[in-house]
C-alpha cells in the first residue's frame, strides 16, 4: 500500500504573524516591501507593519520630526483638499504606549485635524531607534522642498541618538557627499533667531547661509530680507505660484509702479503729462502719487535755490 508524501511545511517567518488560511498580513508586508523602497534594508527590526485608521488625538507630534516649519497656507490648503477626497496617503506612526508618535506626515495630520477629521489613516510599525530615525528621515529627504536646516537637524538627531558614529557613516548610508552633510550641519550652528526667520521665509539659498555663519548676528534679518525679496521676485517673473502674503506684496509694488507719474521740468516750466486724480484710487496709488508729487517739490526747490 503507498502513502502520500506529506507536503513538507513551509517555515514560519516570525516576522510576519498570519492566520491560518489568510494570505491579508503576508500580502500588506509584500506592498509594505514596495512601498518602502530603499528603506527596507533598514526595516530588519520590524514587528509591526499595519495599516489602521488611528483617532486623530491620540497621533502626537515626535521629536524625531526633522521638519520644524509648516506653512500655514499650504496646511490650510491640504485641509480643503482632505475635506473633499479625505487622506489619500497614510502617515507613518510607531506606537507609544496607547499612543501613537508620527515618523512622517506631519503636515497630514495637522491638515486632517483642521478639516475636522476624528480618524486617520496610518501605517503602524515598531522598530529599534536607529531603525525609526533612518525611516524618519529618509521619509523627509525625499521631499525636494526640504530646508537645508532642517537637513542638518535630521543628521544632528541620527548623531544623537547613536545611529551613526560620524559625518562619513551618514553620508555612505545616504549616498551623499560627506561636505553636504557636514555643510548642513553646520548651518544648525545660526541662532535660533535667524534659522527661524529663514525657514519662515523659505530661504534655503546655501550660498547666503554659508555667509551668515561668518557675518555680524545684526545684520542677519536684513540679508535675509533682502534674499526674501530677491526670490520672491524671480519667482513670480518665472510664474511659479507664491503664498498669498507674498503674491500680495508684490501685486501691491506692480501698482505703485504702475501708476506713478512721470513729469518733465525744464526753461519752460513744470509739465505732468497723463496725470488724472481719481477719488476711488486704493491706498497703494495715492502713496505712489504722494511719492510722485514729493519728488516734483524736490526739484522745485531745487530750482528755486540755485543762484
Amino acid at each position: 500500500m503507498s502513502t502520500i508524501p506529506e507536503k513538507p511545511e513551509k517555515p514560519e517567518n516570525s516576522k510576519i504573524k498570519t492566520r491560518e488560511g489568510s494570505g491579508y498580513l503576508k500580502q500588506l508586508y509584500a506592498t509594505a516591501r514596495v512601498t518602502a523602497g530603499s528603506t527596507h534594508s533598514n526595516l530588519k527590526s520590524l514587528t509591526t507593519f499595519l495599516v489602521n485608521f488611528v483617532p486623530v488625538e491620540k497621533v502626537d507630534a515626535s521629536e524625531l520630526q526633522v521638519r520644524t516649519h509648516f506653512d500655514d497656507h499650504e496646511v490650510a490648503t491640504l485641509a480643503n483638499s482632505i475635506k473633499l477626497h479625505g487622506v489619500l496617503q497614510p502617515i507613518l506612526v510607531v506606537q507609544d504606549g496607547d499612543r501613537y508618535k508620527v515618523i512622517a506626515g506631519e503636515r497630514r495630520l495637522r491638515a486632517s485635524k483642521m478639516a475636522g477629521m476624528d480618524r486617520i489613516p496610518a501605517r503602524v510599525l515598531a522598530t529599534d531607534d536607529k531603525a525609526t530615525h533612518e525611516i524618519a528621515l529618509r521619509e523627509n529627504l525625499d521631499r525636494v522642498d526640504l530646508h537645508p536646516i532642517e537637513e542638518g537637524e535630521g543628521y544632528v538627531s541620527l548623531l544623537e541618538a547613536g545611529a551613526y558614529s560620524s559625518h562619513d557613516s551618514i553620508a555612505k548610508s545616504f549616498m551623499k557627499p560627506k561636505s553636504r552633510i557636514t555643510e548642513c550641519i553646520g548651518f544648525t550652528k545660526l541662532p535660533t533667531d535667524t534659522k527661524v526667520e529663514l525657514m519662515k521665509r523659505g530661504v534655503k539659498n546655501r550660498a547666503l547661509l554659508r555667509v551668515l555663519l561668518t557675518t555680524n548676528v545684526a545684520n542677519h534679518f536684513a540679508m535675509i530680507e533682502e534674499a526674501s525679496q530677491k526670490e520672491e521676485t524671480l519667482l513670480d517673473a518665472a510664474g511659479v505660484p507664491l503664498p498669498p502674503e507674498a503674491a500680495a506684496k508684490i501685486r501691491a509694488e506692480k501698482a505703485r509702479e504702475a501708476k506713478s507719474f512721470s513729469f518733465k521740468m525744464d526753461e519752460n516750466g513744470l509739465s505732468v503729462p497723463g496725470f488724472k486724480w481719481k477719488s476711488t484710487d486704493n491706498q497703494d496709488q495715492l502713496t505712489a502719487y504722494a511719492d510722485s508729487l514729493k519728488k516734483i517739490i524736490e526739484q522745485i526747490e531745487e530750482r528755486l535755490t540755485r543762484p
